[in-house]
């Protein structure tokens, strides 16, 4: 890492330095003298080429260190991100607990909620129905009364309908408060609801950075695996060199790696690694 970020210093302090210098070289390009046909035409100097390749090598350079500068940014990213995976691996297996606890509270109030608006609506339209039956069957008996001439009946029954009737008013502002009580929590459900959804989305955020840590770890190990696979894979081809042969049964070979530290893996690589072995390595391994 500090290998990487010091020639990451030392390139961009080059490149600051070229650009620094590009005017100049311009400068020394365009006021260098230039020869002449015989026919009269333009044409140039040693000078004049000279300053050219000298911008042209100036120019080309800073676009070579603005690559390389890029190749080692993402060679510094990934390792502060190797640095970091137990880390964020610690940290999102506890945001999941925390999320899944959350959730598992929330659902609790939630269905407490729900339960209880449900017995208050039904309290409600028991009572209204209640109070309204009364009422009529207040008048039915007015009506029976009237019909049969019962008189004595017929106080009863008006006093029974004014009853009813207060009694279905009182019913009726009981119902109004309850209604009043159902929309609070009605809008406190749905304020858990959403507490709910977005504790959910925070456990699966947290997943998924747990999930990106591991497979970056894994593909760390995948890299570490491959540098057997070429230790092992070179001695065979050795082993083929030795004897005569081409090293053909690993010429299909193609492992891909992960990282910028890494390229694809593919039987060139073994083959290189092969002619370093020699016949008394082979019998020492």
């Amino acid at each position: 890492m500090n290998e990487l970020k010091q020639q990451q210093a030392a390139l961009i302090t080059e490149r600051e330095t070229l650009e620094n210098n590009i005017p100049q070289l311009e400068t020394a390009w365009r006021n260098a003298p230039s020869n002449y046909s015989p026919n009269g035409n333009m044409i140039g100097s040693p000078e004049s080429r000279a300053a050219e390749d000298s911008l042209s090598s100036a120019q080309s350079r800073i676009r070579a260190i603005s690559s390389e500068l890029e190749r080692i940014e993402q060679k510094i990213t990934h390792l502060e991100r190797l640095k970091r995976v137990d880390r964020v691996k610690t940290e999102s297996f506890q945001a999941m607990s925390e999320s899944a606890a959350e959730v598992e509270a929330l659902e609790r109030t939630q269905v407490h909620l729900k339960e209880r608006r449900q017995a208050i609506q039904s309290e409600a339209e028991q009572a209204l129905e209640k109070a309204q039956q009364a009422e009529r069957d207040a008048a039915s008996l007015y009506a029976r009364s009237l019909a049969s001439g019962d008189s004595e009946g017929e106080k009863t029954a008006n006093s029974e309908i004014q009853k009813a009737a207060k009694q279905l008013a009182t019913t009726d502002e009981q119902v109004r408060r309850q209604e009043l009580i159902l929309t609070a929590l009605q809008a406190e459900l749905d304020t858990i609801e959403t507490q709910i959804s977005n504790a959910q989305q925070r456990g699966n955020e947290a997943k998924e950075a747990a999930l990106n840590a591991i497979g970056f770890a894994l593909d760390e190990e995948w890299n570490a695996a491959t540098k057997q696979l070429v230790v092992v894979g070179a001695q065979i081809l050795a082993v083929s060199y030795e004897k005569g042969g081409m090293g053909d049964a690993l010429s299909g070979l193609e492992v891909p790696r992960f990282g910028p530290f890494y390229s694809r893996l593919d039987s060139s690589d073994l083959a290189a690694a092969a002619r370093k072995i020699s016949l008394t390595d082979l019998f020492t391994a």
